[in-house]
Parts: structure tokens; sequence; C-alpha cells
């Protein structure tokens, strides 16, 4: 609760009522939004490259 953005974004995997911290984004007047999937496209998949490169 320290920090407190005003956009919290996440995959079309997660539904926004499923998004931790929604509830404290939308508190403070921020949105929430889920993008559309893309698949191939994935930042857990793009880290794990970095981390094994």
């Amino acid at each position: 609760q320290a920090v407190q953005p005003n956009i919290l974004v996440k995959g079309g995997d997660w539904r926004p009522e499923e998004i931790v911290g929604a509830d404290i984004v939308q508190a403070s007047g921020g949105m929430v939004r889920s993008l559309r999937f893309v698949e191939g496209i994935s930042s857990t998949a793009i880290i794990k490259k970095m981390r094994e490169s």
C-alpha cells in the first residue's frame, strides 16, 4: 500500500478481479486493465531467457 500506482496492467490470462492489488489501485482512483493475450509473448519467458544468458 506504500506504492499507489495510477494504472495496474496484467496479461489477458488474468481477469481484473483476480489481479492482486486491484482493490488498492481502484480505491485510490486508479485503473486496472487486462490486456489481450498474445500467444508466444510472455514477460515470464523474456525474464527466464535473460537469466539464462
